[in-house]
């Protein structure tokens, strides 16, 4: 054999023994080495995006919030209902309280006019025994001035009628009267007596307003 020859025989069996080694290698790495394929961090085992640390603590967080909101509402709704029970039973008490105030004046308004109802009693115990009408009138007059005084005590007081120019928030007209005297709409007749209760009326005066002087007229008519 030649020696070209011999030198081709050797540099095939050279290259040959390289790809068995190279095969060799290869199938090595492919037993020994990790099948699984590289997932992406972005991916999920299925190839869906993987929930990241920070949503997971946007959902935890979004339900925190959800139970404090339903707890404050919660107190709201307790302290609404106090407040309403508190109010109710305000009100329950300030009534009390005026309606015991009011019992209070009354009771004291009350006891003073006995001693005028004692006083009447006493002059007309006394009318039996004298009979002098003028003694009767003097005791009448002690009494009446007794009253008014009691009266004025509470800021209670007559209104001024006769002379005075018709005002209806004062007096109730309850006839007109022809007077040489006085104008027309002038009150002349007090038939019964008003009273103030401090700016309030207490009680409208019932009088007789006056329609001017009777013309000549009319005279002659009648």
């Amino acid at each position: 054999m030649s020696k070209k020859k011999e030198i081709e025989i050797e540099v095939k069996s050279s290259e040959e023994k390289s790809e068995r080694e190279a095969e060799l290698e290869t199938s090595s790495g492919e037993a020994g080495g990790d099948k699984t394929p590289a997932i992406s961090p972005e991916e999920g085992e299925n190839g869906r995006p993987s929930q990241q640390p920070e949503e997971v603590g946007k959902s935890e967080e979004g339900l925190s919030e959800e139970e404090k909101l339903q707890e404050k509402v919660a107190q709201l709704e307790d302290r609404l209902l106090r407040t309403a029970a508190e109010f109710d039973n305000y009100k329950k008490r300030v009534a009390r309280q005026y309606d015991d105030m009011v019992r209070s004046s009354n009771q004291r308004i009350l006891g003073q006019m006995l001693e005028i109802v004692d006083n009447f009693e006493r002059a007309l115990e006394h009318g039996n025994d004298d009979n002098s009408l003028e003694g009767f009138r003097k005791g009448a007059e002690l009494i009446l001035g007794q009253m008014m005084d009691l009266l004025a005590k509470y800021d209670v007081r007559p209104i001024e009628t006769i002379g005075k120019p018709f005002d209806p928030n004062l007096h109730e007209a309850l006839t007109q009267v022809d007077s040489d005297e006085y104008e027309e709409g002038i009150v002349v007749l007090e038939m019964t007596r008003g009273y103030m209760l401090g700016n309030k009326v207490l009680r409208h005066s019932k009088v007789g307003v006056s329609r001017g002087r009777l013309s000549e007229d009319d005279a002659s008519q009648e």
